[in-house]
């Protein structure tokens, strides 16, 4: 049997009007990844304000406030434009 080690992954993908992708960033500590996410999403909440203050249908689905999930979400959709959507996640992923 194969010993396992975990890495953490941040997930980011994203579509705006004039673009879309998707960020990968593999961390080794929980710590390391769970301040990335963070920092998205700040700057993610940062950018709807300024760039789309001028629409007032964004919903956010998050779990951040669960002390006890092993995995997280930060996703902002906007209700009349599924295309204008940020999804951030923290998952647990085991590597051989």
């Amino acid at each position: 049997m194969l010993d396992k080690d975990i890495v953490y992954m941040v997930q980011f993908e994203y579509s705006t009007d004039d673009c879309q992708g998707t960020d990968i960033y593999l961390y080794k500590e929980r710590k390391d990844a769970w301040q990335k996410f963070h920092n998205l999403q700040t700057q993610e909440k940062e950018f709807y304000k300024t760039e789309y203050s001028h629409i007032d249908d964004f919903e956010v689905d998050t779990n951040i406030d669960d002390k006890n999930a092993c995995e997280y979400w930060y996703n902002t959709t906007c209700q009349s434009n599924f295309y204008l959507h940020s999804f951030i996640d923290l998952k647990v992923k085991e590597v051989e």
